[in-house]
């Protein structure tokens, strides 16, 4: 594992960003049931985290090929604005779908029309909304291959999503290092881990026993 892997890892379990909980656990976008959440909106609290995290992020952006950045609603909307910031370059950012009002537009902040950009998102799972947030900017006609992530739990059908749909994904840190960040730090620990691990070698069996 990198030491900027390692960092942010730090960054997540100090600004609480990562969540254990398996005897009152998390419902998922997907409907399934987890042991864990990760929430990298916490790190938006806090100066120097918020700064850690802008800085990992921008270090991931080609320069000078890069033309606009963008986010994707909600949440990778203020790390694709910080990672703007400390580039200097335009940012945009993607509605899930288009508005019913005003312009109906999908994507706000400009005209991405033969601009190269580069998405940033907080994390992937499933790719679906990476998937659907490059569609929307290539419809808009930009170019699109390249997506930066805080973090990453993204399995092998994911990647491969990513792959077929022409983007290259960097993401910072992923769960293996958080866990070995966190169970080395005392911020989880054996009993919580063999949950996590139990979980993500079964979701649906997991999900289905601690189902409420």
């Amino acid at each position: 594992m990198s030491r900027t892997a390692q960092e942010i890892a730090a960054v997540l379990l100090e600004t609480g960003a990562f969540l254990v909980r398996p005897a009152e656990p998390f419902r998922l976008t997907s409907g399934l049931y987890a042991p864990f959440y990760v929430n990298c909106r916490l790190i938006l609290s806090r100066h120097e985290a918020r700064a850690q995290a802008a800085a990992a992020l921008a270090a991931t952006v080609p320069q000078p090929e890069t033309t606009v950045v963008a986010g994707g609603v909600t949440a990778g909307v203020p790390f694709a604005t910080l990672v703007a910031d400390r580039l200097a370059l335009p940012m945009v950012y993607v509605r899930t779908e288009a508005k019913a009002h005003g312009t109906a537009g999908r994507i706000e902040g400009g005209d991405v029309a033969g601009a190269r950009v580069h998405l940033i998102e907080d994390l992937i799972s499933t790719a679906g909304s990476i998937l659907a947030f490059a569609q929307a900017l290539r419809d808009a006609g930009a170019e699109v291959d390249r997506v930066s992530v805080l973090f990453s739990r993204a399995g092998a059908s994911a990647q491969q999503a990513l792959e077929e749909a022409g983007l290259a994904l960097t993401a910072i840190c992923d769960l293996d290092t958080l866990l070995a960040v966190a169970l080395d730090s005392g911020r989880i620990d054996e009993q919580g881990l063999g949950e996590v691990r139990a979980f993500l070698a079964d979701p649906e069996a997991w999900s289905a026993r601690h189902a409420a």
